[in-house]
């Protein structure tokens, strides 16, 4: 393999990955701002505010392992497709 054919199958790659994003249910009281894909593997950025205080966005990254998240004491799920 060229490195073009590598470059090319890395693209379609990352394409392929992008367009398969988790889906993840927001606890009450957070709305979730948007979803970035980082990298060639299964990283998502997950950005999201609190519907408190809407002026102050947060974020934290998920990877394919990742089936949950936490924060203080309000639980996220995450669904694989």
């Amino acid at each position: 393999m060229s490195w073009k054919d590598l470059l090319i199958a890395g693209t379609a790659y990352k394409a392929l990955k992008q367009s398969r994003p988790p889906g993840v249910i927001a606890p009450p009281g957070y709305t979730i701002t948007g979803m970035e894909h980082k990298g060639l593997g299964s990283k998502w950025k997950i950005s999201y505010v609190r519907n408190e205080n809407p002026n102050i966005t947060n974020s934290f990254t998920i990877s394919g392992s990742t089936s949950g998240y936490t924060t203080g004491a309000d639980k996220w799920t995450i669904k694989w497709n």
